[in-house]
């Protein structure tokens, strides 16, 4: 394919892209610019938003702590919570809210009608503990379960939000700061980082590398660049290649090679169908492409950009493309769909 025409066809300034196969990145295609109408090319040190591939990471943090013995993914999370409380109700009688079923977006919670929308101008990320209770409006309803656990599949910022939670009352830690303990730092990833995390040294300098947002007719958003109140699960900041690294990881996990972050048996459960969806694994998503082999997925899409990953677990090959642009069309319409169906197809870009 011309990625260039299809880069104009849908207003995107600028793409990245990373396959890998095996334990290895195998190439990298770079295209067009940081912003509209600047110099600074995208390469491969180019940072892009995540978006919601951040609750991957999210996800890959709590199933290493669970196989250290520090947490139990099939526990009522209330035996955990101590600085606040998931209300009882006849939604929890029979089923109870576990790190595993919120993990997989079957906990039970509901995400507000506009809630989680970007921080305003000179906004924090606000504490979990705090979107959990109503006192923002990025959330402004206290938490509560909507429906039976595991009943249901509902896609839920909310449930992250009670995931972190959980890490804060038990280990004293943020998903930002667990994520560069047991992710970020082994892998040896140095340009990934939650954006929104307080006391980040690096984040001025990283900025230089990070790209613009824009809307689907090429234009910066306002504010440059999205930033998100539930840092769990949509403020991951990376690049192809390292998120390619992290994907890379979890398929050696799962084939049972030494050295990973994750064991086996844990990267299998995160790979395998959850509760009441064939096509939700924990933390990630489950499909098939044309030739009905199985992959899995995650994605995200925030202001000003758009982002998915594509992963052949049978195969152990797999894609990353990040673009700094909202083409108005979800991941599989647009120019991210477009590329990820070639590389996937085997051809190169």
């Amino acid at each position: 394919m011309n990625v260039h025409d299809g880069m104009k066809r849908f207003n995107v300034p600028g793409v990245s892209v990373t396959y890998f196969a095996g334990d290895l990145i195998r190439w990298s295609k770079h295209y067009g610019t940081l912003e509209a109408g600047a110099s600074r090319q995208v390469d491969d040190n180019s940072i892009f938003h995540a978006c919601s591939i951040s609750k991957m990471v999210t996800t890959l943090c709590v199933l290493r702590l669970a196989q250290d013995g520090l947490l139990d993914l099939h526990r009522d999370v209330n035996d955990y919570l101590t600085s606040w409380q998931i209300p009882d109700g006849a939604f929890t009688k029979t089923k109870k809210v576990t790190l595993a079923n919120l993990l997989a977006h079957q906990g039970g919670f509901r995400d507000g009608e506009g809630s989680f929308g970007p921080l305003a101008n000179g906004d924090s990320a606000p504490a979990p503990i705090d979107i959990l209770i109503g006192a923002t409006p990025y959330h402004p309803e206290p938490a509560r379960v909507e429906y039976e656990p595991e009943t249901d599949c509902e896609y839920s910022d909310l449930g992250y939000c009670v995931i972190a939670q959980v890490l804060g009352d038990v280990l004293g830690e943020t998903v930002p700061q667990l994520a560069a303990r047991l992710v970020f730092n082994p892998l040896g990833l140095t340009r990934t980082f939650f954006w929104g995390a307080s006391g980040d040294p690096h984040l001025e300098t990283r900025i230089l590398d990070c790209a613009c947002g824009h809307d689907n007719d090429g234009r910066v958003v306002d504010g440059i660049r999205a930033i998100y109140p539930n840092t769990e699960g949509a403020s991951l900041w990376t690049t192809t290649r390292d998120l390619a690294q992290i994907v890379i990881d979890l398929l050696k996990a799962y084939h049972g090679d030494d050295g990973a972050i994750l064991d086996a048996a844990s990267a299998r459960f995160m790979l395998s169908p959850y509760g009441c969806d064939v096509g939700q694994g924990v933390g990630v998503f489950l499909d098939r492409d044309e030739a009905g082999r199985p992959f899995f997925f995650s994605q995200g899409w925030g202001i000003g950009m758009q982002c998915k990953l594509r992963a052949y677990y049978q195969q152990r090959d797999g894609v990353v493309v990040m673009t700094n642009s909202e083409p108005g069309v979800a991941q599989d319409e647009s120019l991210v769909g477009e590329i990820i169906r070639q590389v996937s197809a085997g051809h190169r870009l």
